[in-house]
């Protein structure tokens, strides 16, 4: 067994002791392959396969699970899953009954997780051909996902510096007369060559953004603030990298204003420990901010979140909210980001990713802490 299966076993074993404890024969782990960089995927989780149809992994409270995956013609690499008992490949109008099968053979009460994309009818067809509607086990899942197993780090650290190398680019290729979405291709194309497989990039351009957002085709100017939330996804497992780059040399409003960004989060950062509420960083951010008489903006519809887990393989802890309840644990990742809008300025962006460590966060993401700037 190699060392990723014996992680990913460690896992299901968690999820199949809380079933035990619950008094539940089993677990019915759906997921609609409309992949998501929030949302946890559950199959990956506990199999890493993603599939490229709707699927469903039918979790026994003992013994190995099995795999419903679609398309039918994706069987021989759905057959790559680790740690499945059996893998069955149908097409999407099959799936409801054969689902229904595996799970009926379990005899006894099911938890049921992904219902929440389940499309409305097939969900019925489900339910119907089952006889019972399972418990919501989508807490359950998520306890024994909330942290990185070492193949999975990698897999993050790799999409880490991937990320740094697409900012590396933006910031060489970027000039006058360039239109939005060439340059958007233009960092999609470098992390592809790194061996990206999926970007959920947000650039916007302009002397006074009020927020990122997707790319459109206006062109690039002198003087212009590039703000860019690029975020990778490598065998996975995503990683986010938020910066700042201006087409001309900073005025000195703009540097002290991303200067307050740095100090926040550094502050942020400075309340990533283990045993630490998760509540701690948007509470740190906040504080530096409205130090600097920007409160009133420190809420919707100027800030949402002051960071987030990148889903798929990793939504703990969730958004980084002063309200967020999750607890850090060591081997945790997720992106922290003082991202504000200043009505002097327009918007700034500053975000990395981060592990939690023993002692406190590490960087994944390496590109320097400061604004980036190209005298024309």
């Amino acid at each position: 067994m190699s060392a990723r299966e014996s992680q990913l076993l460690e896992r299901l074993h968690d999820l199949q002791r809380a079933l035990v404890e619950r008094g539940l024969s089993g677990l019915v782990a759906y997921y609609g392959a409309q992949h998501n960089m929030l949302r946890p995927d559950p199959i990956m989780l506990l199999t890493d396969h993603r599939a490229l149809g709707p699927s469903a992994l039918i979790v026994p409270a003992q013994g190995a699970p099995t795999l419903i995956s679609s398309p039918k013609w994706d069987e021989a690499r759905a057959r790559e899953a680790c740690g499945c008992k059996d893998v069955i490949c149908v097409s999407e109008d099959e799936l409801p009954a054969v689902m229904a099968q595996s799970a009926i053979a379990l005899s006894g009460p099911l938890a049921m997780t992904g219902t929440d994309v389940m499309p409305l009818a097939r969900a019925r067809a489900f339910f119907a051909a089952l006889g019972q509607e399972p418990a919501d086990g989508a807490d359950m899942l998520r306890a024994a996902s909330r942290t990185r197993k070492p193949f999975e780090l990698a897999r993050v650290r790799k999409a880490a510096e991937i990320a740094d190398k697409g900012f590396e680019h933006l910031c060489a290729v970027a000039q006058p007369g360039m239109r939005e979405y060439e340059l958007a291709a233009e960092v999609e194309a470098a992390m592809q060559s790194l061996g990206s497989e999926d970007n959920f990039g947000l650039i916007a351009t302009g002397a006074h953004n009020v927020a990122v957002r997707a790319v459109n085709d206006r062109r690039l100017e002198a003087g212009d603030l590039v703000i860019g939330e690029i975020t990778p996804c490598y065998q996975g497992y995503f990683a986010q990298l938020c910066r700042t780059f201006i087409l001309g040399e900073p005025s000195a409003l703009q540097r002290a204003k991303f200067d307050m960004l740095i100090e926040a989060e550094d502050a942020g950062l400075a309340a990533v420990r283990p045993g630490l509420p998760s509540s701690g960083v948007a509470k740190a951010v906040n504080e530096v901010i409205s130090k600097y008489g920007y409160a009133d903006y420190c809420r919707p519809p100027y800030m949402r979140t002051r960071g987030h887990g990148l889903g798929l393989g990793g939504a703990a802890p969730a958004d980084l909210t002063e309200f967020s309840a999750p607890i850090f644990e060591r081997d945790m990742t997720f992106v922290v980001h003082p991202n504000q809008y200043v009505p002097e300025t327009g918007y700034l962006m500053l975000g990395d990713t981060v592990v939690v460590g023993e002692d406190g966060p590490e960087k994944l993401t390496r590109t320097a802490q400061r604004l980036f700037w190209r005298a024309s």
